[in-house]
């Protein structure tokens, strides 16, 4: 695989994944009261996107660290971390488009290096990463579903 750096930084707004995902919203959230990258609204329309922690995490641009996005799933099998968990493997492209410091609008294309299932009790340190190399990291809920809102694993995408 090439590398090919980037060197302005993008607030994301819409992400594709092709096959899986067309041309999605993403909202900008800060992190929570627990330090905890925010999800979208539990929602007809917060089932539909993507959440991307806002800097201080890395954005999609910078030198280094990974880009921290989250989408929901849902019981019923009706939402994007549903469609994500069914359709995107290693080897899975991940476009997002989005503006960079001065208002251009930029595009940067990632390929899926690595797809990781985990113990959500247990976390992920390497999911916050802050100094390896730039990527994104994006994690959803998977089953089983032990109750309402409580999902026993997160399955974590890696994307360089």
């Amino acid at each position: 695989a090439r590398s090919v750096t980037v060197s302005d930084p993008v607030r994301p707004s819409r992400i594709t994944v092709p096959g899986v995902a067309n041309d999605v919203a993403v909202l900008a959230l800060p992190r929570d009261a627990e330090n905890v990258p925010s999800a979208p609204p539990i929602s007809d329309y917060g089932k539909t996107v993507f959440a991307w922690s806002v800097p201080p995490d890395p954005m999609p641009g910078d030198p280094k660290g990974n880009v921290l996005l989250n989408a929901h799933t849902w019981p019923d099998d009706s939402a994007l971390g549903n469609k994500l968990l069914d359709g995107l493997e290693v080897g899975g492209r991940i476009i997002v488009r989005g503006t960079s410091a001065d208002g251009r609008p930029q595009t940067q294309c990632y390929q899926v290096t690595k797809r990781q299932v985990i113990i959500a009790a247990t976390g992920s340190y390497e999911y916050y990463e802050r100094n390896g190399p730039p990527q994104l990291a994006l994690i959803v809920c998977s089953p089983p579903r032990l109750g309402p809102g409580n999902w026993l694993h997160r399955t974590i995408w890696y994307a360089s």
